[in-house]
Formats: structure tokens, C-alpha cells, sequence
């Protein structure tokens, strides 16, 4: 797999049709070496992102051994929609932890403030 620990498992095919279609780019076999090595690279950044949702993909078409376009489609949306709401989660909890700050800071310039007004009330009496 390509996302996968380990070395991934080549499959013959593949490497087959993907080393046909470089011939109509690349004259040589470095060229063809370089070209697959650059089209690795680019699939992997491409595909990096999301690593979380082809690995669970991965793992329900082990367990499965089919998944029709519905079906993955379905996968795919929960998957977001659980990610979306982890995001809002964390966005709400930060949130929460910004207002209790802002309290506590209140409640020290209020009590400073009081402190300073009483201290400045005894001097205005004489």
C-alpha cells in the first residue's frame, strides 16, 4: 500500500502498464526510472492528506473485500463529517478555555480596581 508501513508490495501489472505509458515520455530506461520515481512522489503528496480516510478504506475493504462507489461515498462523508465535528469540538473547547481566561482577567482588574478605590476614597475625604 502506499500509505502503509513498510515496504509496499509492487504489483506487476501495474509497474507493466505504468513503465508502457512512460515509453510515450521518456527514450530511456533512466528516464522511465526517473519519471515513475517523480509520479511516486507526487501521488504520495497527493494522497498524504489524506492518509486517515485510505487507511480506514483500506481496512473496511480488507473486512469487506468489496465496496461499491455508493458505499464509498458514504464512507467518505461520515469520515469528513466525524473530522468536521472533531474540528468543532476542539474550535468550542478552545473557545470555552479563551472565556474562562477572560473571566479570571475581569475578576483581577475588577478587584484591582476596587482595591485602588479604596485606597484613593480615604484620600478624598481630607
Amino acid at each position: 500500500m502506499l500509505l502503509g508501513d513498510g515496504d509496499p508490495q509492487s504489483p506487476v501489472d501495474d509497474l507493466r502498464q505504468a513503465r508502457k505509458l512512460a515509453l510515450l515520455f521518456c527514450k530511456t530506461e533512466e528516464g522511465i526510472e526517473s519519471f515513475l520515481e517523480h509520479c511516486d512522489v507526487a501521488a504520495r503528496d497527493l494522497l498524504m492528506p489524506y492518509g486517515d480516510l485510505l487507511m480506514a478504506l483500506s481496512i473496511l475493504l480488507r473486512i469487506k473485500r468489496t465496496l461499491d462507489g455508493a458505499e464509498i461515498d458514504k464512507i467518505i462523508g461520515e469520515f469528513e463529517a466525524q473530522k468536521a465535528l472533531a474540528v468543532e469540538h476542539r474550535r468550542r473547547e478552545n473557545w470555552r478555555k479563551r472565556e474562562l481566561v477572560a473571566e479570571r482577567f475581569r475578576a483581577e482588574c475588577d478587584h484591582a480596581n476596587a482595591i485602588a478605590s479604596s485606597q484613593s476614597a480615604p484620600d478624598r475625604m481630607q
